[in-house]
């Protein structure tokens, strides 16, 4: 017999095994039911081919009536969309699915295509075959979607900074939609916004599209050109003065450079002063005016020049220029033709300021002894201008006769001469007035270009005295003159002129006047033993005509002695001669004045041995 404590054993045991076979049906039946949770059939569209809309996608507005919750599909009239269901889970051996819709006259299903009909709402069920109670439900809108934009403006250009609208059109006219969006090809050169409304950015052409919001990808598009226009106008030179009937040309530069048209209008304030063609711009009559540039496109954006018309100066004449001591100044006088014009204004300068120069006014001043020029030229831009010769002169210090006593035959006109002190001086005043003491022995008149000098005439027998004063200071001189038969003072002695057996030449002179001779010149012209001239006696120019000089005092009744004559200018004695025919022509008087013979006059010897 077992004893009590086996059997409570027993019984326990009995027990446990209860609890253990209720917990492990309690886990067979929770796998059970997860195994049938796993196998739940799920069906689900593929959204890659198909547009899905959530109920409330604001780009539902206006195309399904408000308060549905099923999710959308829209698709266009005579479209159809391929309608792609995924089964879940795999383990579904039947995958197909059946496809309908609640209103035939807006939509059908054409095998797993749906196709719209017309403009309309239906509700599209997706059905499990597997399980025909697992389905879902789209919600179907059929609209008419565009076929054709098209889009205007009103211009093919739009300024940088300006704005244009654009207008699109729809085709059909039934869209349901008919809405776009807008979108530029390049948002550097121009913007748009979503009403179609274009700004210019930069210079530059740019493409504007439309495209239907419909889900038609329907699109239309417009280039448009962004044109920079004219800002600013500068003119150079911005003020002008011009002859009347010259011209002158102004300069437009149209800012920024980029501007596309770059073109300007050009116009006269006042066309009776000034025109203006292209820039150019002609005076017409004395005033000022301006000249106005304006760009052709935009009429506010615009330049003015300032243009004075005068009447330039045509002639300009400077009076005889006065003759100017150093350290001295004088004026100088002009006249300026036309006597209107405008400016007759002239700028001085001297082509030597060393010997004189000019100020603004035309006051010269002498500054060393010399010649130089002032010239004037206009200052009203006509380049009209004059030259006048100024000498610049010393001032004298004193006047002397060159000669102290002139002897001159009746009806004979001889030259003298006052020199200017001081001696070495260049530039001194020779203008000087003479008078003769008494015109019926002698006359005087000045040498024309050297008024310093004098020719005296004599008129009879007589003595006189001439005199002369300068201009420059009023220095006065004198010459005595005696009038006689001078040219008669020397003649040849019994033996003449020789020559002796050495070959030596021998000229015997007697003083037949009343005065003291100093020297004597006589001219030989010798012969050679053919007859012929006695070519080279005189070696300087080849010629037979030689000169000898006598350089001794020959008191009145006197005669030259002969070994005294010295050949002068040139004299060969080697060249041998045989005859020679002899002219006293010259002689001084008393180491002063020099007496010439006329020509004609000439006391004459000759030699002819046999």
């Amino acid at each position: 017999m077992r004893d009590l404590k086996d059997i409570i054993y027993d019984e326990e045991a009995k027990g446990m095994k209860k609890i253990l076979i209720a917990l492990l049906v309690l886990a067979l039946l929770c796998v059970s039911l997860a195994a049938l949770a796993e196998d739940e059939i799920t069906l689900q569209l593929n959204t890659s081919k198909v547009q899905v809309y959530a109920a409330d996608d604001p780009y539902l507005k206006g195309l399904t009536a408000e308060g549905g919750t099923l999710p959308v599909i829209v698709v266009p009239v005579k479209r159809s969309l391929s309608l792609q269901v995924t089964v879940q889970p795999r383990t579904v051996r039947n995958k197909k699915v059946s496809l309908s819709v609640d209103n035939g006259e807006v939509a059908q299903i054409k095998g797993s295509a749906l196709v719209g009909l017309k403009p309309g709402e239906a509700v599209l069920t997706i059905t499990s075959q597997e399980d025909p109670s697992v389905s879902v439900q789209y919600r179907v809108v059929v609209i008419q979607a565009l076929t054709r934009i098209s889009l205007t403006a009103p211009s093919k250009n739009v300024a940088v900074g300006g704005t244009m609208a654009l207008t699109p059109a729809f085709l059909p006219e039934d869209a349901t939609r008919k809405e776009v969006t807008w979108a530029s090809s390049d948002e550097r050169i121009a913007t748009v916004d979503g009403n179609g409304v274009v700004t210019g950015v930069k210079r530059g052409t740019v493409r504007i599209t439309a495209t239907a919001t419909d889900g038609s990808n329907i699109r239309a598009n417009i280039s448009i050109a962004v044109t920079q226009s004219a800002e600013e106008i500068t003119l150079a030179p911005e003020e002008v003065t011009i002859d009347v009937g010259r011209s002158a040309v102004l300069r437009a530069t149209v800012l920024p450079k980029d501007t596309n048209n770059r073109k300007v209008v050009w116009s006269s304030s006042d066309e009776s002063v000034a025109t203006v063609n292209q820039g150019r711009v002609t005076g017409v009559a004395l005033g000022d005016c301006e000249i106005i540039c304006t760009s052709e496109e935009v009429g506010t954006v615009q330049a003015k020049a300032v243009v004075h018309v005068q009447q330039p100066v045509t002639k300009v004449t400077l009076g005889e220029a006065p003759v100017v001591y150093n350290g001295e100044s004088a004026k100088l006088t002009w006249t300026t033709e036309p006597a209107n014009a405008s400016n007759p204004k002239l700028k001085f300068t001297s082509s030597n300021e060393k010997v004189v120069t000019v100020s603004d006014d035309g006051t010269i001043t002498g500054v060393a002894g010399g010649d130089a020029y002032i010239r004037a030229v206009t200052t009203d831009g006509s380049n009209r201008q004059a030259y006048a010769k100024v000498k610049v002169m010393q001032h004298l210090t004193g006047v002397h006769m060159l000669r102290r006593t002139a002897y001159i035959d009746p009806g004979q006109t001889s030259s003298a001469g006052a020199v200017l002190e001081p001696k070495n001086a260049k530039y001194l005043n020779p203008n000087m007035t003479w008078e003769s003491a008494n015109t019926t022995i002698a006359t005087v008149v000045p040498e024309p270009k050297a008024p310093n000098k004098i020719r005296i005439t004599g008129v009879n027998y007589g003595e006189t005295d001439i005199t002369g004063i300068t201009e420059d200071g009023g220095f006065q001189t004198s010459i005595h003159v005696r009038i006689d038969d001078w040219e008669k003072a020397l003649r040849w002695t019994k033996d003449k002129a020789y020559i002796d057996g050495k070959g030596r030449l021998h000229f015997q002179v007697k003083n037949t006047s009343s005065v003291t001779i100093t020297s004597i010149t006589v001219e030989c012209e010798c012969y050679g033993f053919d007859g012929k001239p006695a070519e080279g006696v005189n070696p300087k120019d080849g010629s037979n005509i030689v000169r000898f000089v006598y350089r001794q005092v020959l008191a009145p009744g006197a005669t030259t002695k002969d070994d005294t004559w010295k050949p002068y200018g040139g004299y060969d004695p080697e060249v041998a001669f045989k005859s020679m025919i002899v002219r006293i022509n010259e002689f001084q008087i008393d180491n002063d004045w020099v007496k010439q013979i006329r020509k004609n006059r000439r006391p004459k010897t000759e030699y002819k041995p046999k």
